[in-house]
């Protein structure tokens, strides 16, 4: 009966820990600007934050160039189950950051580098509630450290790539059902440290352009641009076990470690700008891009325990590759102040019956706005705002330890809930260009 409670437990805790926000657990919008477009960035390369969207798009930018900005991600996700009228997350705010260079020091090549943070969220639920078996509190951040070259091949085609290397930290903290004379559950808690490695590569293409670069009155802009998966490996976390009734203390060990290896997914996209001017004093600018995620990558979690008493665990998630797409427009007045809108359509990858406390996603719109100001030749602000909302109803998560459908007193229960989810995104970057 111990080990059965021991195997019991572990299905329990193996709930996807990553799986935290919109677009899975990915962060599509990584500077204030190009949220302020809906993410369609691919093409216009219009800051340093190409480096992410597009590596070979640095060759669109001259002299020095430097970008950094912060976003505040405020969400709210309600709950609501057949015995609980509402459930409401007590998640902190999440603030991605962006630092973007990029250099130019030879007529065809730059150089650049991006720190940011592409996947990654939290999540938190009051201490005792109907789903405190599938989380209590989770958080994840991954930071990304990408060195990058582009190239200029001839006028209208440049090429670029960059080294990726990314460190992630996560936590985890969930009930588990061993009662003692002092607690009415145990506790476990999970956190560790992993890090993976992967490339960003792309293509930038001035198509066709009316002037010349720096005053171009009418131009057409292509991009594509692949950021491979990576495998992080997390060799050495902690497990922590407390609350635990002393007659199952071998079988709960105060502390362990684990190891594991998480796929954050390929992400292939393609987009377009076309920028023109109808009169003197203005400009306007319609951008594009269709990202296809590879998110089936991410089918499964494999836990092994320092523990011989905890034996190793392999979990299923089935999540499917799923795609989006990103349009904004711009209007600019006297090449100084900028108005932005954008908008974008967002396939989720979690399929259902695999929804849950953790994972509240599914095919969701959102819409953006921003602005810029030019101040001078070398410094410029922008500011983007970015929301997303939506409701789905009546969906059961189904334990995917036990895609099978096998005993529930082993696998652990199935959750049924309806999901009202809200995000707010606020953005600011500096620009600063020499």
């Amino acid at each position: 009966m111990k080990k059965l409670l021991v195997i019991f437990s572990l299905l329990l805790l193996s709930a996807p820990f990553f799986k935290l926000s919109a677009d899975g657990f990915q962060i599509p919008q990584q500077s204030a600007k190009s949220t302020a477009f809906g993410g369609a960035f691919t093409g216009f390369c219009g800051d340093a934050s190409t480096v992410f969207y597009n590596p070979a798009g640095m060759n669109n930018l001259y002299g020095q160039n430097l970008t950094a900005g912060i976003l505040g991600l405020y969400p709210y996700v309600s709950v609501q189950t057949p015995s609980t009228f509402n459930t409401t997350q007590t998640s902190s705010v999440y603030t991605p950051i962006g630092i973007y260079y990029v250099g130019s020091f030879w007529d065809k090549l730059r150089i650049g580098l991006s720190i940011n943070n592409q996947f990654g969220s939290s999540a938190s639920y009051p201490g005792t509630w109907e789903g405190e078996y599938i989380v209590q509190s989770i958080a994840l951040k991954t930071y990304m450290f990408q060195p990058t070259v582009s190239y200029q091949i001839c006028k209208q085609l440049s090429v670029g790539g960059g080294f990726v290397y990314t460190l992630g930290t996560f936590s985890d903290t969930k009930a588990i059902p061993v009662a003692s004379n002092e607690y009415a559950n145990g506790e476990v808690n999970l956190d560790g440290t992993g890090h993976a490695f992967g490339y960003n590569v792309g293509l930038f293409s001035k198509i066709w352009q009316h002037g010349s670069d720096s005053s171009a009155h009418q131009s057409f802009q292509l991009g594509v641009s692949y950021r491979s998966a990576l495998d992080m490996t997390v060799p050495n976390g902690n497990v922590n076990f407390s609350q635990i009734p002393s007659s199952l203390a071998t079988e709960f060990p105060g502390t362990e470690n684990f190891s594991t290896n998480v796929n954050m997914p390929a992400v292939f996209t393609a987009g377009f700008a076309f920028k023109f001017s109808c009169c003197k004093n203005w400009d306007f600018m319609v951008t594009y891009d269709f990202n296809y995620t590879f998110w089936s990558t991410f089918d499964s979690l494999h836990f092994s325990f320092s523990d011989p008493n905890t034996p190793s665990q392999g979990f299923h998630y089935n999540w499917k590759n799923a795609t989006a797409n990103r349009m904004g427009a711009e209007v600019t007045y006297l090449k100084k102040y900028s108005l932005r809108v954008g908008y974008y359509i967002d396939n989720t990858p979690v399929q259902n019956g695999y929804v849950s406390p953790e994972i509240v996603d599914a095919n969701s719109t959102g819409f953006s706005l921003g602005a810029g100001v030019k101040f001078c030749r070398h410094y410029s602000v922008d500011v983007s705002f970015l929301r997303s909302d939506f409701t789905w109803n009546n969906t059961t998560w189904n334990n995917p330890s036990n895609p099978s459908g096998g005993s529930a007193s082993i696998a652990g229960p199935d959750f049924s809930a309806s999901y009202h989810r809200i995000v707010n995104m606020f953005g600011i970057g500096i620009n600063y260009q020499f």
